[in-house]
């Protein structure tokens, strides 16, 4: 019922703002604006497995047997580029907006090789390509009625809150905002994030063996400006009516693994206040997130590879994220500090599950090495951080409390300089699950009696160097390294035997371009 009433308020007012939207004029002139950027960035990741990886090339030689890894081991040498089109083109009040990627790609590997099983001259040039396939990541209608400050937007965009700690991902949707003359803007939101099945129906029923219900997500925010601050409350539900063959959309759904000991989100409400603002020489961003939701599926082990959450079908949580900078003398010299905490899992096998977040890209960026990942479902093909799917540490703040002192400056016109370092600590211990697993590799309440708990994450210092080569002309030199504790190592690779301090050094070089319009 929530959903037909939703749905059927943003229809209205979607039918009604583009119609209003041109009523009446007749001046406006189809315009065509065109930006984007050009980006390639070369990594060298070393001991992003703590170790273990390079543990296990070295005992595989030793006895004469030939190593093996995976895609992503503890030394990785490589490059990526992606070039991005962002374009708009209608109406001054209705226009439509879409952006795509093009020529995104890990260098070195074609994804669209020949065909080799058909005989045929043409068959060199068939399915032949350098790079992954062009996509596009937005592909919306942006409506305005300029007299009554209504906006719509309908289609695939953007859909996010606050600092990106709960909530950012591209997803289907309609988003409705009101503006007020000086009090700020209403924003209403609904996104289908999952179809349940591939069909259309929304029956309490299965198809192959899978619930054909739906994942849908409600969304209310509040912005406005006071005294130069913006003060932004949010609210957001998620629900998700297809987990009936024991499995949900939240983690099962996604093609990528998050961090062990993940619950199932059978429904999800999350409230939040985003601040940000300046007051002399300090800025200040901010944010705080409550999260309560329920967990319909009785799990009794963690599953293979260690992905889910034992709990009693309650779950909570909250992040706290304060980023302050200090303008501490000439040549945009600044000085600052961030803490964030987030809440975890005192014990993945009973009591209640924990949650941070809806579902995340993880753009939210503290570091370099332990906490920076950006997820290859949608718009990142790169391993990244320890975040990442391969080593599977946390992103934002899941479990963890960290305290960052940082500073930059202006060493030349041209040229900036940045340097962190970050102590950071797991909210709850941690267990040591390596030698818990049965043959299936499923960790049970049993299995994790009496094992090893720590919560030193450990510290990390990073360092970036920007230089402006030219009009949107960008060479960044960039790097860090992360020095783990043992319950870095119980998180990743599920014991503390592997503790080697995993570095990064990274260069990229980017060039941007804006403000292209033809017509209007």
């Amino acid at each position: 019922m929530l959903k037909r009433i939703v749905l059927l308020l943003l229809g209205v007012l979607m039918a009604y703002v583009p119609q209003a939207a041109l009523a009446g004029d007749t001046e406006q002139k189809p315009f065509l604006d065109l930006s984007g950027f050009y980006a390639f960035d070369a990594y060298s990741q070393n001991n992003f497995f703590l170790g273990r990886s390079g543990q296990a090339v070295e005992d595989a030689e030793a006895v004469g047997q030939t190593p093996t890894v995976g895609g992503v081991s503890d030394k990785d040498n490589y490059a990526v580029q992606l070039f991005r089109i962002h374009m708009e083109f209608g109406y001054e009040n209705v226009h439509a907006v879409v952006r795509g990627d093009l020529a995104q790609s890990i260098w070195g590997i074609d994804n669209s090789q020949r065909d080799t099983d058909r005989p045929g001259f043409s068959n060199i040039f068939n399915n032949k390509d350098t790079g992954f396939e062009t996509h596009w990541d937005w592909a919306y209608i942006d409506a305005t009625h300029p007299e009554y400050g209504l906006n719509a937007k309908l289609g695939r965009q953007k859909v996010a809150l606050g600092n990106l700690l709960i909530l950012d991902q591209d997803g289907d949707a309609i988003i409705v905002s009101k503006k007020f003359d000086d009090s700020g803007s209403l924003i209403l939101g609904w996104s289908k994030m999952s179809e349940g099945v591939d069909g259309l129906s929304d029956e309490d029923a299965e198809f192959a063996g899978s619930d054909v219900r739906d994942a849908t997500l409600y969304l209310a925010q509040y912005k406005a400006m006071v005294r130069g601050w913006l003060i932004n409350p949010f609210l957001a539900y998620y629900n998700d009516n297809g987990d009936g063959d024991m499995t949900s959309y939240i983690p099962n759904g996604f093609q990528y693994m998050k961090a062990r000991f993940t619950p199932n989100i059978s429904s999800a409400t999350a409230f939040g206040l985003n601040v940000k603002g300046k007051k002399g020489l300090v800025a200040v961003k901010g944010e705080i997130d409550f999260l309560t939701g329920t967990d319909d599926i009785s799990n009794t082990s963690s599953g293979p590879a260690q992905v889910l959450d034992v709990n009693d079908g309650d779950l909570s949580g909250f992040n706290l994220y304060v980023d302050a900078k200090v303008d501490a003398g000439p040549n945009n010299f600044k000085v600052g500090g961030v803490i964030g905490i987030g809440s975890g899992d005192d014990d993945p096998m009973d009591g209640d599950g924990n949650i941070n977040k809806i579902r995340t890209n993880g753009f939210f960026y503290v570091n370099e090495i332990w906490e920076d990942s950006v997820m290859p479902d949608e718009l990142g093909i790169t391993p990244q951080g320890l975040g990442s799917p391969a080593s599977r540490g946390y992103r934002e703040f899941e479990n963890t409390t960290l305290v960052q002192l940082n500073a930059s400056v202006d060493v030349h016109p041209k040229v900036n300089a940045f340097i962190s370092g970050t102590w950071m600590k797991a909210t709850e211990e941690i267990y040591a699950w390596a030698s818990a697993t049965d043959a299936d590799g499923n960790v049970t309440a049993a299995s994790l009696a009496g094992v090893d708990s720590a919560d030193d994450l450990g510290f990390e210092v990073d360092g970036k160097v920007t230089w402006k080569m030219s009009k949107g002309l960008l060479w960044i030199f960039r790097g860090g390294a992360f020095f783990p504790g043992d319950a870095a190592g119980y998180l990743v690779n599920g014991t503390a035997d592997y503790d080697d301090t995993a570095w990064e050094a990274r260069t990229t070089v980017k060039f941007g371009f804006d403000g292209v319009r033809i017509g209007g």
